[in-house]
């Protein structure tokens, strides 16, 4: 098969039934300028197990701050895995204790801003109730996930608040607040690793490396 093959077919749609019954589902805000140049958050992949849920977010695109060594990773993203969207996973998982934790597997963004340079992946775990939440209009909350980086590291908190934000909730389930920019992303079923499979590059394991 070609490296540079069209994606697989996509894994199956959560319907509207199926996303009452999820809890703890994400509303991503990103910067809006994002959005405006074509890199967007277009769908979180979700798969249930007993104690949580494995979210992977597949964005558009991501740029780089600078145009050339943009130019240049465009050129060899697609060959080496298969893709040019971005891909970044978290779990929402409860721990030992019986308490529900975030869980960033090299994709927490720390205190690192929108035009850090080479932003680095960090590994971490954080408690769920360090995070905000945001009502939706089906009038359940949803945990806000910030995205912080331009290659859409996350985190708790925003560490860009100068930058016009868009709030990227599920499908028919729009954030009450804040309205100023809302944004929907499609529910498909599936785990990172099946998401993966989807996209056929040199680079067949993409789980062990970090885009």
């Amino acid at each position: 098969m070609s490296c540079c093959s069209p994606p697989g077919e996509d894994l199956p749609l959560y319907s509207e039934e199926e996303l009452k019954e999820l809890e703890n589902l994400p509303c991503v805000a990103i910067p809006s300028e994002d959005f405006a140049k074509g890199n967007g958050l277009q769908t979180v992949y979700i798969a249930q197990y007993e104690n949580g849920l494995e979210l992977t977010l597949l964005f558009a695109d991501e740029d780089r701050p600078n145009a050339c060594m943009d130019f240049f990773y465009d050129t060899i993203r697609r060959p080496l895995f298969g893709r040019y969207s971005d891909i970044e996973t978290v779990f929402i998982i409860k721990n030992d204790k019986g308490e529900m934790d975030v869980e960033f597997p090299g994709t927490y963004a720390g205190a690192q801003k929108w035009n850090e340079k080479a932003p680095s992946h960090t590994i971490e775990t954080i408690s769920l109730n360090k995070f905000e939440l945001k009502k939706g209009t089906n009038e359940k909350e949803m945990v806000v996930l910030w995205c912080n980086t331009w290659n859409h590291l996350l985190g708790e908190a925003n560490n860009n608040s100068t930058m016009a934000m868009s709030y990227c909730s599920p499908t028919g389930v729009a954030a009450v607040e804040p309205s100023d920019m809302s944004v929907s992303y499609e529910c498909r079923k599936g785990t990172r690793a099946e998401v993966d499979g989807r996209f056929k590059g040199l680079m067949m394991s993409v789980s062990e490396v970090l885009t």
